[in-house]
């Protein structure tokens, strides 16, 4: 991606009236953003460094110059700023957000929100810079976001997303889309592509899979954003070689959910982790049930052996 010859507009992307006669502008950093940029990260403290930047991190001015000037680089920069309706004084940059295109053609973004500022602008300042990725032809945007940090978290919640990994208990890889909010699948694969239906976003058969060489997003627990029990289609699961659920038969939304794909996904199998003691009674006919044991055996070249494409499917599980 990159700019058009003239750069990229100049205009404001978002405006928002606050109280006190005061305006929020969301728009595109410029290069005379570098004074606004470095107050806002001088004014970090430890720990909202460390949730930023998974270190301690300190951007000296040469680099808050170059993230400045992004938007001239084929990035996606934007500076949510704070001034006076009437323009009396200068606006204070209180929010940056950044969008940097991956070879997946997915981009992956950041955040920063001035302490004072946090709550309802994050997710503001979220969902204007998906605008500008869409209008980029950016589809999906990721990012990394420690467990701990609680904030980011809920931001992404609110606007629906899925797991991409989870290497550790400390952090997950998250992805949510640009237009809609629901993601897609990331660029070109040549493995199978495994949606884990789920109630949490570790679900354990998630790096089961992808250590066995399937291609594996987790949706971390169906709710107000689901699109399928809307009653549209997923991307996720339209795209998906087979739909896995983690989620047990007693589960309200089990069924709902199962019944949903059924009837907008139906070239996708759908199959269901059997656990003891449960009934297969609450799953619809025609569900691949797979022994929790065996499962990436029977994903691999068991029953979804014929439907799977033969070009993803991997020989064996690795050693």
């Amino acid at each position: 991606m990159t700019p058009a010859p003239d750069g990229p507009p100049a205009g404001p992307v978002r405006t928002a009236a606050l109280p006190g006669g005061r305006v929020l502008t969301v728009r595109r950093t410029r290069p005379t953003d570098a004074d606004g940029l470095a107050r806002l990260y001088d004014g970090l403290d430890d720990d909202d460094r460390y949730r930023r930047f998974f270190s301690l991190y300190r951007p000296d001015r040469a680099t808050i110059e170059q993230w400045a000037a992004d938007n001239e680089r084929g990035r996606l920069r934007l500076a949510a700023l704070v001034g006076d309706e009437g323009g009396d004084r200068p606006p204070e940059l209180i929010g940056d957000a950044l969008c940097v295109p991956l070879p997946d053609g997915d981009g992956e973004f950041a955040l920063t929100v001035a302490a004072g500022w946090r709550g309802w602008i994050g997710a503001y300042l979220l969902d204007a810079l998906a605008e500008v990725a869409a209008d980029a032809g950016i589809r999906s945007i990721q990012a990394d976001i420690l467990h701990e940090n609680r904030r980011m978290l809920a931001v992404v919640q609110s606007r629906g997303y899925a797991v991409l990994a989870h290497p550790d208990f400390s952090e997950v890889r998250v992805t949510t889309g640009t237009s809609p909010t629901t993601p897609d699948w990331p660029g070109p694969h040549d493995r199978p592509r495994i949606l884990i239906e789920a109630r949490s976003s570790r679900s354990p058969l998630h790096n089961q899979l992808g250590s066995a060489g399937f291609s594996v997003i987790t949706c971390p627990g169906p709710g107000r954003r689901c699109p399928a029990l809307a009653g549209q289609p997923c991307p996720l699961a339209a795209g998906a070689d087979a739909i896995l659920f983690a989620l047990p038969a007693a589960d309200p939304l089990a069924g709902p959910l199962a019944a949903a794909h059924g009837r907008l996904h139906a070239g996708v199998p759908l199959c269901v982790v059997d656990r003891a003691g449960e009934e297969r009674a609450g799953w619809p006919v025609g569900a691949v049930h797979l022994d929790a044991a065996t499962l990436v055996e029977d994903l691999a070249s068991g029953p979804l052996a014929g439907v799977i494409p033969a070009r993803a499917v991997p020989a064996s599980p690795p050693p």
